[in-house]
């Protein structure tokens, strides 16, 4: 417990009891946010760990597997390192362009998203990838709750254990700042889900007295960040090996060998298979899935004796 004298209203010269860790409290007497500003302890760790996390879905509603990923990059790796700039100046300029959904086997798509998987595996062992895969059917079939809560409960609820997990766990000298981007969408712009994730984080950090605050949270468009390029083909490929499907098509064909040649890359093995994967049926926590299971069965299925 930490006493320290505030200014708080009513209480001019009063004392501030903390349970548990001390805050630094600064600025004048407004409890409200609009000029009472507090520094939490997280802020007094001997290092901090600042970090950009880019979120993303694929495949919604009836459209199985319902995936929702988040992948977090250190920002100093992002900002500064001399690929990361390249590549983002390139993305920003329309020089660059990532389609994992249209990809057919075109051989410019084909260099571009290679180079993309070929730019994770650079600096592969500081990024984290997180995976939910949630039953859309289980929810849309509970009786009496509206669209409005089943949506919260995919795009605020599962968004939010999702990056929760990205940013705690860390040991008591260690904060985490993070940035968090989420590609535009319709369902994400009706419910204000930038303003809502950051709110949401920040008061489960509060709460559980965690060493980790979300700074900003913000919502781009397309072509903005090659951090939501790369989690919009991650999804895309880690669906894909859930899916295991037939090369029915032109495009799945292409789809797969591409998969089945990153595979062969014993680095993007390591990654893929060491993803955080759960799944969610309904069960009141998410269930840890070894993901290697969906890996193996994928290229046992795709491989070719001759």
């Amino acid at each position: 417990m930490f006493f320290g004298q505030s200014r708080t209203p009513g209480n001019e010269r009063g004392w501030l009891i903390v349970i548990g860790n001390p805050m630094i409290i600064q600025g004048k007497n407004n409890v409200n946010g609009r000029g009472f500003h507090m520094v939490n302890h997280l802020f007094q760790s001997l290092g901090t760990k600042e970090l950009k996390i880019f979120f993303d879905e694929s495949g919604k509603g009836a459209d199985r597997p319902n995936l929702l990923g988040s992948l977090s990059i250190p920002k100093k790796i992002y900002d500064e390192s001399d690929e990361y700039r390249y590549y983002n100046q390139f993305l920003k300029r329309m020089d660059l362009k990532i389609h994992w959904n249209k990809y057919s086997g075109d051989a410019l798509k084909r260099y571009n998203l290679k180079h993309l998987m070929e730019l994770l595996l650079i600096y592969s062992p500081f990024i984290e990838f997180h995976v939910i895969h949630y039953h859309y059917h289980y929810l849309i079939g509970r009786e009496n709750f509206q669209e409005r809560e089943i949506e919260n409960t995919i795009y605020l609820k599962f968004p939010e254990r999702l990056i929760y997990g990205q940013m705690r766990g860390y040991g008591n000298e260690i904060s985490v700042l993070a940035d968090i981007f989420i590609e535009k969408g319709t369902e994400y712009k009706k419910m204000q889900l930038e303003q809502k994730m950051k709110e949401i984080l920040n008061s489960h950090s509060l709460y559980r007295s965690g060493n980790f605050y979300t700074r900003n949270c913000l919502m781009l468009p397309k072509n903005s960040e090659i951090g939501l390029e790369m989690t919009d083909v991650l999804l895309g490929i880690t669906r894909m090996l859930i899916q295991n499907p037939d090369a029915s098509s032109n495009g799945k064909a292409a789809k797969i060998q591409f998969i089945m040649e990153l595979l062969n890359n014993d680095r993007f093995l390591d990654f893929l298979k060491n993803i955080t994967y759960f799944e969610w049926r309904g069960t009141q926590q998410l269930q840890r899935i070894n993901f290697i299971d969906y890996i193996n069965l994928f290229r046992v299925k795709h491989m070719k004796f001759h």
